[in-house]
């Protein structure tokens, strides 16, 4: 097809959902170098795309706060977003999201051809009434960077390694400089306990043992993450740790990536966080439950994930009435402490000394 001249990427949100397609937006830059590449991506996501060089333009909505709050200001809020997505005139909008809201959006945006996925793939497949042209991911994709790839099928696009542009401004690296340097921290790892979904977590009780593990058996410090709402379960570590407690500090999103490409190692759930360290090359020990790892972990072949299959599972589900999570109760920290030391490629000692272990290479 002729090369498009203004092309709308639609990802919402979260975290990792934008995460996952950065790849996606690269190739797409590769192949149409010249073509200017808007997002259009829910405000809580939004601070992931800020000064992407390859992006145009981010245009920024806030669904939920429009479904809560219907008044003559959200419609006005609403036409204003559709004006602006029509006045730019997109020869092809990609609907990377998959639901009803994201291809109606693509609908209002007026672009000239508008792409999905068939049915197979969405998670609302009615969505795809929207849709010019379907996308049917080849049947070996698994990888949800992989799968957001196929998208770019239609446009003939060459396919690369995964790239990512997730820019740190200068005082966020010097925030996290003074935070470790206070605490005489160099080597450490990050724990992260929650998960977004209660069905994602596990027992932060499990995080304090395997922290305790950490101190006695390495000697490397742990340094706890969270995101909002999560103080509960930061508080349920500390207080279940015998060793001396993790580090733990306050950190913006930002702050949180110059944390991560520091780190000698990320230990959590399917969450944002997790794909954060997976895209900034960091080490990696996944811990899953109700999602499935080959298609939402960690990419790189190096990387660890301890899961345990069950009858029910990967079911997606948010909550777990009849299973009380049985799929997270069967990790047991050992397991997980034993793929932390083939991880950083060490068998128990004490570490007095950087790490010798490489993070991966991305893109």
């Amino acid at each position: 097809m002729e090369s498009p001249r203004r092309i709308l990427i639609i990802k919402l949100g979260s975290i990792g959902d934008v995460v996952h397609t950065l790849p996606a937006l690269a190739d797409l830059k590769q192949a149409f170098p010249d073509a200017e590449i808007d997002w259009l991506v829910e405000s809580k996501a939004r601070v992931i795309l800020t000064g992407n060089p390859w992006l145009h333009d981010v245009v920024e909505i806030d669904t939920h706060k429009w479904r809560c709050s219907w008044s003559l200001q959200t419609l006005a809020e609403m036409r204003g977003v559709a004006g602006k997505l029509r006045s730019r005139c997109y020869d092809v909008a990609l609907d990377f999201q998959g639901l009803w809201k994201s291809a109606f959006l693509g609908k209002v945006s007026g672009a000239r051809k508008l792409i999905g996925f068939d049915s197979t793939t969405l998670k609302e497949p009615g969505c795809r009434m929207f849709y010019d042209e379907q996308i049917k991911p080849a049947p070996a994709v698994c990888h949800v960077i992989d799968i957001y790839k196929e998208l770019l099928r239609s446009l003939e696009v060459t396919l690369g390694p995964h790239r990512f542009h997730l820019p740190v401004p200068s005082e966020d690296e010097q925030t996290i400089s003074r935070q470790l340097s206070s605490r005489q921290i160099d080597d450490f790892v990050v724990l992260n306990p929650g998960g977004g979904w209660d069905t994602k977590n596990w027992a932060p009780e499990n995080y304090a043992l395997l922290h305790d593990k950490l101190r006695q058996e390495t000697g490397l410090p742990s340094v706890l993450t969270w995101g909002p709402g999560e103080e509960p379960l930061v508080d349920k570590v500390l207080r279940a740790c015998v060793e001396e407690p993790p580090v733990t500090f306050p950190t913006s999103l930002y702050q949180l990536i110059a944390l991560l490409r520091r780190a000698k190692l990320f230990v959590g759930g399917d969450t944002g966080p997790l794909h954060l360290a997976a895209a900034c090359g960091t080490p990696i020990v996944g811990i899953f439950g109700p999602t499935d790892p080959l298609r939402n972990g960690p990419f790189s072949s190096e990387d660890i994930v301890v899961s345990h299959q069950v009858p029910c599972g990967p079911c997606y589900k948010r909550t777990c009435p009849i299973y009380n999570k049985e799929c997270l109760r069967l990790v047991q920290v050992d397991e997980v402490f034993e793929a932390v030391l083939r991880r950083l490629n060490v068998k128990g000692q004490k570490i007095s000394h950087p790490l010798t272990t490489t993070p991966k290479q991305v893109g």
